[in-house]
């Protein structure tokens, strides 16, 4: 089948098949990425493939960041609270205190922390722009292009997916 029409002018414009299907008349993400040989869709479906790959190398990242972030947040709300402790210790050293002391009161949200969240919004920022980009391939119905990305979310789960999933290891 041929997806191409001509227009007004006389040029002639490639359009979207609108079903799975595999081929090589497919733009990806911009007019000038057109692969319109075989061996074009395939460097593609590999670049899609190792692109896949770096979102989930991303993703680990983020999860090893936040988890160092959150330590970190806890080691200085426990120190801070220590030494909140130890003044009013030293405070009621003298009388006798008959009531249990209170409980400090845990912050719902962290602090704004600028090492921490504006580096997590680049990340964020680039994890969304993947996605996007993912989604823009996907979204040309060339079937060759959707199983690269699946297989490379896949395989870049397997080898990053448990990175930064447990803070005890």
């Amino acid at each position: 089948m041929n997806n191409s029409t001509n227009n007004s002018t006389g040029s002639v414009s490639i359009g979207m098949i609108p079903w799975l299907h595999f081929g090589n008349t497919d733009y990806l993400i911009f007019k000038a990425w057109l692969p319109s040989s075989h061996g074009a869709v395939a460097g593609a479906c590999i670049g899609l493939f190792l692109f896949c790959i770096l979102d989930r190398c991303l993703a680990a990242y983020r999860r090893t960041r936040e988890l160092r972030w959150r330590a970190k947040a806890i080691l200085i709300s426990s120190s801070a609270h220590s030494n909140a402790s130890k003044e009013d210790g030293s405070k009621a050293s003298g009388e006798e205190a008959e009531e249990a002391p209170i409980p400090a009161h845990r912050q719902l949200v962290p602090p704004f922390t600028p090492s921490h969240d504006i580096l997590r919004g680049v990340i964020q920022t680039i994890q969304s722009s993947f996605s996007y980009a993912l989604m823009l391939a996907v979204m040309t119905f060339n079937g060759a292009y959707i199983i690269s990305i699946i297989l490379g979310l896949g395989i870049g789960e397997v080898l990053f997916g448990r990175i930064g999933r447990n803070p005890e290891v």
